[in-house]
């Protein structure tokens, strides 16, 4: 396939928009001899005039009538096709279950903005994790499994393995049935974070609780519901020790016994191989794995009193 000179081309299109070299050579930041002979060759390529001269300034001959408007939405074509792979490579676009978003993401999105604004953050959040990575739509993935296998083409790399701690408003340990060993969790009632899921049965046994029915308590289908209910007082859940920072640090949440049950179960950062050394997948990285670490020390300062 041949082209046309298609900086010729483009001086064409300019110089058509405004019937004058010289208005075309403002525009181009050109002199209007250059801008006559790139006419002049693009006259040469095609055997044709393209504009005639006028009393008025120029018009464009029927060749370049025929020629104009095609010329025109290609570059327009190419110019959104540019842009639209500039934009590409500023968007960040990250896959992640809603818990994680809302506990890890939302409440440090200023300081990821501040250390990296020339990213626009965007933030898909699945509830439960049945795809298979779509390079189409997310650049990076954050999901949890208990027994992650290994892809040829993807890097898993373990963010943070799962340390459930109990925890529960501040008015039920000075309520009715106060909470000062574990035995007393028979008095409440149990918050299960996750359906299909016997980590309280386990939390309790390693507690050496024998006392309380690990099945009886309202189940939900999120961890966010769970501690919402936590903090109106309806329980005690299990929580991921990392997930509680901003709850523990306001108050509304309080941790009343020191037992951490560590399941097998981790959150994985999911990306294409080919992206490891992307800037914007390398600073997404640092900082989520950064960021994850700091709240999971801070809970286990607020477990210890500090």
């Amino acid at each position: 396939m041949k082209l046309p000179p298609l900086n010729a081309l483009r001086v064409f299109v300019v110089a058509a928009e405004h019937l004058s070299f010289t208005r075309a050579a403002a525009a181009l930041s050109l002199t209007q001899g250059a801008i006559s002979r790139h006419v002049q060759t693009l006259e040469e390529y095609y055997g044709a005039t393209l504009f005639t001269r006028q009393a008025r300034g120029l018009a464009l001959t029927a060749e370049g009538e025929a020629l104009v408007k095609p010329a025109r939405e290609a570059f327009q074509l190419l110019n959104e096709a540019s842009e639209a792979l500039r934009l590409r490579q500023s968007d960040l676009r990250v896959r992640m279950p809603p818990t994680p978003a809302m506990r890890w993401v939302l409440p440090n999105l200023a300081d990821f903005q501040a250390r990296h604004p020339e990213y626009t953050l965007h933030l898909l959040t699945q509830l439960i994790h049945n795809k298979p990575f779509n390079r189409a739509e997310y650049d990076l993935a954050v999901v949890g499994l208990s027994s992650p296998e290994a892809a040829a083409d993807l890097r898993l790399e373990c963010i943070c393995r799962e340390k459930l701690i109990p925890v529960c408003s501040p008015s039920l340990l000075a309520g009715k049935h106060p909470l000062h060993v574990p035995d007393d969790l028979r008095h409440h009632t149990l918050l299960h974070p996750w359906r299909d899921q016997n980590t309280w049965k386990r939390w309790l046994t390693l507690a050496g609780v024998s006392g309380v029915n690990p099945e009886s308590g309202v189940t939900f289908d999120a961890l966010e519901y769970a501690l919402h209910a936590a903090v109106a007082g309806m329980g005690v859940t299990l929580a991921q020790a990392s997930m509680v920072t901003q709850d523990l640090d306001s108050g509304r949440l309080v941790i009343p016994f020191d037992t951490v049950l560590e399941t097998e179960w981790a959150y994985y950062l999911v990306y294409p191989h080919e992206l490891a050394e992307l800037p914007k997948v390398r600073a997404f990285r640092d900082w989520l794995v950064h960021t994850v670490a700091n709240s999971e020390e801070a809970s286990w300062l607020a477990r210890q009193g500090y």
